[in-house]
């Protein structure tokens, strides 16, 4: 990684992650940078969806990212060294049903985001210390257990974007639903809600018969499509929040108009990272 170097525009690197757990673990990253890119130009990770179409949301990301000069750093979470939902979105934390074994936290594949900034930063002598965090559907599936599992020291802002089902901010309900199970603790919640973080919905996300919307039970008590489910999840974390005496760090943003996969989304999640 010392010998790195983003060329302007789009592109990808091959990122040799020697903190994985078991090590080393090598992964395809696909970037963009912008013309006007200096050592201060903001970095933006951006998670992909269950499609695991890496070069794809990069190029969604990249007009915006252009405009308002950020960097994008897309990870491929490949299905064959992350295979299914508990692998990726889920952050590899337990292993898939029926097992349901917790797994040592150094093997969840959540650091591997913050390794990759920091070897990025100091092959491209970025002064950043912090970056923003996107991600849409499975993706905001990801950032959200990101934020509520680890430190995130790295991040500064985060934004969730059109997710299927919310992990509750739940101790006593078992992971992945919840928090509960895996070592987490009350602490852990309260500093899940002050986060600074975006929960985007587009207000066109809101076809109950989506083929691909999640349907299982703990998914359906949340609202019959991603819109409702991201309303209640917002107002639920609102009343979680008062109750436990937080100051909630969430604020929603809705996109007029945006549907689930919808470049008015993309681009909007861009301007709120622009900072």
């Amino acid at each position: 990684m010392g010998k790195l170097t983003l060329a302007e525009g789009a592109g990808s690197f091959v990122f040799r992650d020697e903190g994985a757990a078991p090590p080393p673990r090598s992964m395809r990253v696909f970037s963009f940078r912008p013309r006007s890119s200096t050592r201060h130009t903001r970095i933006i990770m951006a998670m992909h969806g269950v499609d695991r179409a890496a070069a794809e949301f990069r190029d969604l990301l990249a007009p915006q990212a252009e405009r308002n000069g950020q960097i994008v750093l897309v990870p491929e979470f490949d299905p064959d060294q992350f295979p299914g939902v508990h692998a990726y979105n889920f952050g590899g934390v337990r292993l898939p049903p029926p097992d349901n074994t917790v797994l040592p936290r150094d093997h969840w594949n959540f650091g591997v985001i913050d390794r990759l900034f920091h070897d990025v930063g100091h092959a491209i002598g970025s002064s950043r210390e912090t970056f923003g965090l996107f991600g849409n559907s499975a993706g905001a599936q990801y950032v959200l257990r990101y934020l509520a599992l680890n430190e995130a020291a790295s991040v500064d802002l985060a934004v969730a974007a059109n997710c299927g089902c919310y992990m509750l901010p739940n101790l006593t309900m078992e992971y992945p639903d919840g928090m509960g199970g895996i070592g987490l603790n009350a602490s852990h919640l309260r500093r899940y809600l002050g986060r600074s973080l975006v929960i985007l919905l587009g207000d066109a996300d809101n076809d109950p018969d989506d083929p691909h919307l999640p349907r299982w039970d703990e998914a359906m008590a949340q609202g019959p499509h991603r819109l409702a489910r991201g309303l209640w999840h917002f107002q639920h974390a609102t009343e979680l929040a008062k109750s436990q005496g937080v100051a909630l760090g969430w604020r929603l943003e809705i996109a007029p108009g945006a549907g689930h996969v919808d470049q008015l989304i993309y681009d909007q999640g861009a301007n709120i990272l622009n900072r």
